[in-house]
């Protein structure tokens, strides 16, 4: 039996042992994420709803019935509920309703509940650009700088909007993230902030003439890709893997920006050990350093450049996606040695590939599951 299907077996195995009859938990350990935690479970829920497995399919048919039953009245989907209390927490907010419609959309289609998400979150174009908005700290980097407008929140708003069937919602978000996101390896940072001036012009000047502030562009200058985020005349330079792959299985990145993503995923071997979070790792004094990281988000750890085996599934599933089937299998395989050496860990060091955080984590099996099944059938199932 070859490794890849021995892990397989592994991953259902890893994956039972976070069910609960209330859903599933972020991790099986009695020291870990003992919540159900919407992304987490949602994630699972791509490869575990594959499995033909009785008890995950179970718990997370739970998870998508316990996460709407404790909805806010507005129809936010809360970040995680407890197991034990069954108190739902909203902190890290952003992309937890997106994930759920993903997930019930799988398993358990829920219409209504859906379109009162999506009301909610059309409350988060704030500036009416299309474009959803978020605080810091609010999306899966719940301990990391990425604010304003995030590339993945709203390339997983595409994916939501295309499981709601609001086709043309979805194709205007298509437009408006390459609008503003793409940077053309120009120097030019004017196009991406230009929408946060409260006059049109189109130039360095101000309605009166006045010569505005414009950041310089100091990292992957010459490279093309989309930006991680956009604020207020500011925005982020590092480049965002999980952003990216949900670029391409959304449809948002064209054939010919797809190939220069993978390009640059393997130039900069982000994927010798599927997948480094960001590049490059963010360093005390940088723009986008924070004292709040502490010792966890130190440069090659965690959000900063750490090695995180569910984006590594989609990153499997993006090369499915682009037809590049033999990549696909040898990323796969990759994967396969990454989770057999930290037991389904939640995230390996970016610089050494050590474990260091919680093992049978739900997202890292269960999209390990997923990226067999796309490398299997040569489909990026679910995002075609």
């Amino acid at each position: 039996m070859s490794l890849i299907d021995q892990m397989y077996a592994a991953a259902i195995a890893s994956l039972r042992r976070c069910c609960t009859p209330d859903g599933v938990r972020a991790s099986a350990g009695r020291k870990g994420h003992t919540q159900v935690w919407t992304r987490d479970a949602m994630i699972a829920l791509l490869g575990g709803s594959l499995a033909e497995d009785a008890v995950i399919n179970d718990a997370l048919v739970a998870s998508v019935g316990l996460l709407r039953s404790r909805a806010a009245a507005n129809g936010q989907i809360p970040n995680n509920v407890d197991s034990l209390s069954l108190r739902p927490n909203f902190r890290a907010y952003a992309d937890s309703g997106l994930w759920w419609i993903l997930g019930a959309g799988i398993s358990a289609p829920d219409p209504a509940t859906t379109a009162r998400i999506l009301d909610w979150y059309n409350c988060q174009d704030v500036d009416q650009s299309g474009l959803l908005s978020m605080q810091e700290s609010a999306d899966w980097q719940d301990l990391f700088c990425t604010r304003g407008k995030g590339l993945t929140l709203n390339c997983l708003y595409v994916l939501a909007l295309q499981a709601a069937g609001r086709h043309e919602h979805a194709q205007l978000v298509r437009k408006r993230i390459n609008h503003f996101f793409w940077y053309r390896g120009d120097g030019n940072l004017l196009p991406h902030i230009l929408h946060t001036f409260s006059t049109e012009n189109v130039t360095g000047l101000d309605s009166l003439g006045r010569r505005r502030w414009l950041p310089a562009k100091q990292s992957l200058v010459e490279e093309q890709y989309y930006l991680p985020w956009l604020g207020f005349r500011a925005c982020g330079e590092w480049f965002d893997t999980l952003g990216h792959c949900l670029a391409i299985l959304s449809g948002v990145a064209s054939p010919m920006q797809s190939e220069r993503i993978l390009d640059f995923i393997r130039r900069h071997h982000l994927a010798d050990h599927p997948a480094i979070a960001l590049h490059p790792q963010i360093h005390p004094g940088d723009p986008d350093w924070r004292d709040y990281y502490g010792m966890l988000n130190q440069p090659g750890q965690y959000h900063n450049g750490g090695i995180w085996p569910f984006i590594g599934g989609f990153y499997v599933a993006a090369l499915v996606h682009c037809g590049q089937f033999r990549e696909a299998q040898d990323a796969l395989e990759r994967l396969a040695r990454l989770n057999h050496q930290g037991g389904f860990n939640e995230w390996h060091h970016g610089n050494t590939a050590e474990p260091l955080g919680v093992p049978d984590q739900a997202w890292s099996s269960g999209m390990y599951l997923f990226a067999c099944h796309c490398v299997r059938s040569k489909k990026a199932i679910y995002f075609n």
